[in-house]
């Protein structure tokens, strides 16, 4: 399965390699930290979870916790940067009331799940209110899975990974995602969606762990499982943030379940497949665990936990020209409520009709209705109506996936890849009233280092093009398995960042992989034991 050999020719990773992928991270890191369209970025969808967090560190709120008249206090500044925000909090810090503002919710309300919040309270714990405090510590959690990376995998092609996904991440910052305003809100670097992008590393880390058929040492078995643990506890984080990046656990054990049938002869595999598998879940049963004690129970007893499933799958029904489908604006009576009803496109308030529809049939007071939105029972009525649609209109529902929805992604991508270097303001979009502003020469250099950077790497070091077809088939499935969030919900530039990456990190493969067929490779590159036969061989 993807060119899984024990044989596989083993070319010793060089320092230039490791070199090159860390001056790839600090390019990244740099750039980050250098444009002024992430540093005064809206963050329009996780202010209940920053008011969470600042509950917790200003006033010893418990861990998950978010007092209202906080939670009040960023939704009424949701269109003004989350650092001006946090520097009015941070400069009212000596003259902080008594008492709390407002009552204490022990859960968000937001509809993100129980992870965001976690993130960003860690982040303040350690760096201060700031809002690169949040963007700190991703950019630490990816150091840290990059350092993981490097450490079990050593190899020159192995370590291009590294360099080609910072090199990606770098590009992205320069693409619609970055200097639009609009979708620069919605997906804020470091934000809730951003998040999905952290788990790119580990998911290679582990993908290429369980391709991994050479024997081991007992030590480095040790040394190797340890890895493993950290980069699936890594990679459980972004899915407590963003439900979009479940699907991974199923690129896992698919992949596992084809090499432990391809192998289901061979003991020694199997006991090896069998302690990785052992790893990964005691890791994620652990992680979960640790979550589940820290924070409070009504976070499982609300079914907020995690992101909401059924409300996306509801909701996406808008992608259809056609919708409101004709009568579905009268299977739900809100109207004393909300006179618009149900409306065409993708709106969060045709889920609350659908809700304030449901409390009405099943009894909920009304003034219940506002603290029970993207909680459980909101999801049974999102469920229940979906079928409720799908039984009355099958054929637009059908083609609502399978047409429509599949239509969005490439559009996505494509809509996502435009340049606006010099700040354009005929070609972005103003609905926030913010101009784009032009890439500074400093950050259009960050962004030449980085491509000259990705493509040094394989130019002046020594790659086996049989490791690039491993990495290629795991880019391959991991891009594959984005594509079901996207099904279920919807492709948007704004929800198919972890997408665009794998694109921009395929192309970096793609140009990669011609520059190392096409340059002559000593002789004496190769360890004896994996020497070509052929001196004429080209890697």
């Amino acid at each position: 399965m993807m060119g899984e050999n024990s044989t596989l020719s083993h070319i010793p990773v060089s320092g230039l390699a490791i070199g090159l992928a860390i001056v790839s991270f600090l390019i990244y890191a740099c750039t980050v930290f250098t444009l002024p369209q992430v540093r005064d970025a809206r963050f329009c969808c996780e202010e209940e979870d920053f008011a969470a967090a600042v509950s917790n560190t200003m006033y010893g709120a418990p861990l998950g916790t978010v007092y209202s008249g906080l939670a009040d206090y960023f939704h009424e500044r949701w269109n003004e940067p989350l650092s001006l925000t946090l520097e009015k909090i941070r400069a009212s810090d000596a003259g902080l009331p008594a008492t709390p503002p407002g009552g204490l919710y022990k859960t968000t309300a937001d509809g993100n799940g129980v992870g965001y919040s976690l993130v960003v309270t860690a982040a303040f714990r350690m760096f201060g209110m700031h809002a690169w405090a949040v963007q700190l510590a991703m950019l630490l959690l990816m150091a840290i899975s990059a350092a993981a990376f490097l450490w079990r995998f050593h190899t020159s092609a192995f370590a291009a990974v590294v360099t080609l996904y910072f090199g990606a991440l770098t590009v992205m910052l320069f693409t619609l995602l970055g200097w639009d305003p609009m979708y620069g809100a919605q997906i804020p670097v470091g934000g809730l969606r951003y998040f999905t992008l952290v788990d790119v590393l580990p998911t290679f880390h582990i993908l290429l762990t369980l391709l991994d058929s050479r024997r081991l040492r007992r030590g480095e078995a040790i040394r190797d499982g340890l890895l493993l643990a950290l980069q699936t506890a890594i990679l459980l984080l972004p899915m407590l943030t963003r439900g979009s990046s479940l699907p991974m656990i199923a690129a896992v054990v698919l992949v596992w379940g084809a090499l432990a049938w391809r192998h289901r002869h061979d003991r020694d595999r199997l006991r090896t497949l069998s302690h990785e598998l052992a790893v990964m879940g005691l890791a994620s049963v652990g992680g979960l665990a640790a979550v589940v004690a820290a924070v409070p129970w009504d976070y499982l007893a609300e079914g907020r936990f995690g992101a909401p499933i059924w409300e996306r799958v509801t909701e996406s029904l808008g992608v259809n020209p056609a919708w409101p489908f004709p009568g579905v604006a009268d299977m739900f009576d809100c109207k004393a409520y909300a006179p618009a009803a149900i409306r065409r496109g993708l709106s969060d308030d045709n889920g609350h009709c659908i809700w304030l529809d449901y409390a009405a049939k099943h009894h909920i007071p009304i003034e219940q209705t506002g603290t029970k939105i993207f909680g459980r029972d909101y999801e049974t009525a999102m469920r229940e109506a979906f079928f409720e649609i799908a039984a009355r209109y099958p054929l637009d529902v059908l083609k609502t996936f399978f047409y429509y929805k599949l239509t969005r992604i490439p559009w996505s991508i494509w809509y996502s890849m435009q340049f606006n270097f010099n700040g354009d303001q005929s070609r972005a979009s103003q609905r926030y009233g913010t101009p784009v502003l032009a890439y500074s020469t400093l950050a259009l250099g960050l962004l030449l280092a980085s491509l000259v950077v990705t493509l040094a790497h394989f130019c002046m070091t020594t790659i086996s093009k049989a490791e690039l077809r491993k990495i290629a088939g795991v880019t391959l499935i991991a891009a594959l398995f984005t594509l079901p969030a996207y099904f279920l919900a919807w492709a948007g530039p704004h929800t198919s960042g972890d997408l665009l990456l794998y694109c921009l990190f395929g192309f970096g493969l793609a140009v990669g992989t011609l520059v190392v067929s096409v340059r002559p490779v000593p002789a004496d590159a190769f360890p004896p034991a994996a020497q070509p036969a052929s001196s004429r061989f080209r890697c």
